[in-house]
């Protein structure tokens, strides 16, 4: 073999090793966009989650509280209504005083 068929032959293995390696990296490099797009993913779907599951704590709260809140205030009316009633009597007697005499 002359010296310009090795040099031909070890500039085709360098180019095929170059091929090699550019493959090798393109690889590497879309199972890493593969790998890091299915974390996100994940991350994504567990963000969701979390999130899902405070909104429903806090409707739930919130349901209580408003049915707290819904309780006392018809507390507060009956006490109104009960006060009004009791002041019925004299109020009718005050007018019919007032407007009969």
């Amino acid at each position: 073999m002359s010296m310009l068929e090795e040099i031909k032959a070890a500039e085709e293995a360098a180019a095929e090793a170059k091929r090699e390696a550019n493959l090798t990296a393109r690889n590497m490099l879309r199972e890493a966009e593969d790998k890091a797009t299915a974390n996100a993913e994940a991350m994504i779907t567990a963000a969701r989650e979390a999130a899902k599951k405070t909104i429903a704590t806090s409707e739930a709260q919130a349901k209580i509280k408003a049915k707290a809140l819904v309780d006392e205030r018809a507390r507060l009316d009956r006490a109104q209504a009960r006060a009004a009633r009791e002041k019925l009597a004299a109020t009718v007697a005050y007018i019919v005083e007032k407007v009969v005499v």
